[in-house]
């Protein structure tokens, strides 16, 4: 039941190939998962901490971004863009959080480094030039904007520094071994393929007594 729904989920474009269907599962499938946590947490996060300030807020508004990206990619299965708007939100969730607790010293700019490593999935150029663009010009803004001290100072003391930097650290680790997954399954399915291919090549090759020639136009 769950296979099938998750064999559902990709664009029907996305379907007759096996890697562009590992690819759309890739990218669909832990966004699904990760704004379904987000939205069952929510509640008892309100409970338990009370009304939630201006950063978690927005961690909140971006985890449900996920899964409009998810359902856009599903209904028009137009990676390129998904990827790209996937790589224009993470950037900027990284800014703003940075921008609000120190600027490129903060404990988010670490998160920066991801965002063309998650690029890379999409085995596009353009992809990932975009996303490499957008992580440069969001820490060279910051480095600008500190410089020219335009940025507020980070009221975070020396232990809560420590703390936020070994989550935002821990946080990023978690989350470049998803994208690590996820690329180990793109190769996997690659090289499955490939396997197959070559078998189904020799089974023809074995059985035909038939001669096969390749001619070029010329």
């Amino acid at each position: 039941m769950v296979s099938q729904f998750v064999d559902a989920l990709p664009h029907p474009s996305a379907r007759v190939d096996a890697m562009t269907k590992a690819r759309h599962r890739a990218f669909i499938v832990p966004r699904f998962i990760g704004s379904f946590i987000a939205l069952a947490i929510f509640p008892v996060y309100l409970a338990w901490n009370g009304a939630p300030g201006a950063l978690e807020l927005l961690l909140f508004a971006w985890l449900m971004t996920q899964v409009v990206l998810a359902y856009y990619l599903s209904r028009t299965g137009n990676y390129e863009r998904a990827q790209m708007l996937s790589s224009l939100t993470l950037t900027a969730l990284v800014a703003a959080v940075a921008a609000k607790s120190g600027g490129v010293e903060s404990f988010a700019a670490i998160w920066l480094v991801l965002v063309p490593f998650e690029a890379s999935l999409s085995a596009s150029r353009r992809v990932i030039g975009v996303a490499t663009a957008l992580a440069l010009g969001a820490a060279l803004g910051l480095w600008l904007l500190g410089a020219m001290d335009l940025l507020p100072r980070s009221e975070l003391g020396a232990a809560e520094q420590s703390l936020f930097m070994a989550v935002a650290a821990i946080s990023a680790a978690l989350y470049g071994a998803c994208l690590a997954f996820g690329a180990e399954h793109l190769a996997r399915t690659y090289f499955s393929r490939i396997d197959a291919e070559g078998n189904r090549y020799q089974l023809l090759a074995r059985h035909m007594s038939d001669v096969i020639s390749r001619v070029r136009r010329r």
